[in-house]
């Protein structure tokens, strides 16, 4: 008889850096990788090593790529000076913000933990294939009940 499957709750971990720093962070990680025209294997492994080391000055752990995940392990939603919506799993949200800055090469200006997509899930979606962009805000936008006085297009 198999045991009953429980989860345990993920364990979020308060910021350490501001994103201003995060942001230089960043910025250094995107001149390590060197991506050009493409990533290429050799690119990325350079951008992980970059934000390894990054981390590792901001005093926040670091987790082997390829091993288990972190007690932080989770995907980050957050938005970019652009408007940008954007998300990626992150071990940590100094980690989700190096990456998300590094990778769209523009400041974020908010990120929050949304596994459970309900953050991401409060903005209307763009087309296919299209970038979600919607007004910049210093936080994401209120729940369920927010009805904004415009559209967000």
């Amino acid at each position: 008889m198999s045991e009953p499957h429980t989860t345990t709750p993920a364990v979020r971990l308060a910021p350490r850096a501001s994103l201003t720093t995060l942001w230089s962070a960043a910025q250094r990680v995107h001149q390590a990788a060197h991506h050009g025209e493409r990533a290429t294997n050799e690119s990325v492994r350079r951008e992980w090593a970059a934000v390894e080391t990054e981390l590792t000055a901001l005093g926040i752990p670091t987790y082997d790529r390829h091993g288990p995940s972190g007690p932080g392990r989770a995907w980050w939603t957050a938005q970019n000076t652009e408007g940008r919506l954007i998300g990626k799993w992150a071990e940590s949200y100094e980690e989700a913000v190096i990456e998300l800055g590094a990778s769209f090469h523009s400041r974020i200006v908010w990120c929050v933990a949304d596994t459970d997509l309900q953050i991401r899930d409060r903005y209307p979606r763009a087309k296919q294939g299209e970038p979600s962009i919607h007004p910049v805000t210093d936080q994401p936008i209120p729940g369920p009940d927010y009805a904004p006085l415009t559209t967000l297009f």
